[in-house]
């Protein structure tokens, strides 16, 4: 009978000691997904609140720390926001203000040109080459004036034309002048019909700034191909350039503000032009894309077919 009730006890203390170590477990375990949700809100940057304040569990300062990582970072995120947005205005209101000087620089040049032309030869080409200079400026000026325009959503995309051949076909006459200075061969092969809804004038620059790459970026005397295709789903066009390329890996860098390409030289450039057109198409509703070729480069511009 004694022994009987020694292993009763025992038996009934084992089972107790089971039942204690799988709530333990248990509620070790629903500390853990809890911990796991408090970091997937951390990761994704939502707002995280204190479920176990004043306790001293080892749960509760792990979930004081997450609450303190969160609050610093986000802390420092909308303090990085704040000084993003005074340095771009900063940048915005130093080249309106270039504007002014920028306008009488070149009247002066002008009449600079006037009266040394064909009579100091060698003053006539220093005053080119201060014009050089200043459109340089002018150009970055510009740029970063669209830039920040686009990137606080201030300009006003007014979707007017359907025609887009025509908008494409302007482009290419933009980029006549620099394309017969290199000698280069264009084949262009637009169907007649391409329709779609869009700004001419902003668009128009997003496929002059691609076509301006293709032809800076190409060897005298090389060859450039534009196409176009449309159907129920998308209206696509590509620009195919036989140039120096990219390397791999920077498929989506070269469409980054101020990035230029490892393998250019010679060539002048600021690293704009591609991502001004990105933010356009984008703007448009559309997405561009590039693939590295043997030789060059192939752009791809896709836009959703309206109804």
């Amino acid at each position: 009978m004694w022994i009987w009730l020694v292993t009763a006890a025992a038996a009934g203390i084992a089972a107790g000691g089971t039942i204690s170590i799988w709530i333990e477990r248990k509620q070790r375990r629903r500390e853990m997904e809890t911990l796991l949700e408090l970091t997937e809100l951390v990761l994704e940057e939502k707002e995280v609140t204190n479920r176990t304040a004043g306790e001293e569990t080892i749960y509760a300062k792990i979930e004081d720390r997450l609450i303190r990582i969160c609050r610093m970072a986000k802390g420092r995120q909308e303090e990085a926001e704040k000084s993003r947005e005074k340095l771009q205005k900063l940048i915005t209101e130093i080249a309106h203000q270039l504007r002014t000087p920028l306008a009488n620089i070149q009247s002066y040049l002008e009449l600079a040109k006037g009266e040394t032309k064909g009579r100091n030869e060698e003053a006539y080409q220093y005053i080119q080459s201060a014009e050089g200079a200043k459109e340089k400026i002018r150009f970055l000026t510009e740029s970063f004036i669209k830039m920040s325009r686009l990137e606080h959503d201030m300009i006003q995309i007014r979707k007017e034309s359907k025609d887009i051949r025509r908008t494409l076909l302007n482009a290419l006459g933009q980029i006549q002048a620099q394309a017969e200075e290199k000698k280069l061969d264009f084949q262009v092969s637009l169907p007649s019909d391409l329709e779609l809804r869009h700004d001419p004038n902003w668009l128009g620059e997003a496929f002059f700034n691609v076509l301006d790459n293709a032809v800076k970026y190409s060897s005298q005397g090389g060859h450039v191909e534009v196409s176009a295709l449309q159907n129920e789903m998308f209206l696509k066009i590509s620009v195919r350039d036989y140039g120096i390329g990219i390397e791999a890996g920077e498929e989506n860098r070269i469409f980054q503000r101020f990035y230029r390409g490892k393998r250019v030289r010679v060539q002048e450039g600021f690293g704009v032009g591609l991502y001004l057109a990105r933010q356009i198409i984008l703007a448009q509703g559309g997405f561009i894309r590039v693939k590295r070729q043997t030789r060059g480069l192939l752009m791809e511009i896709f836009f959703p077919t309206e109804e």
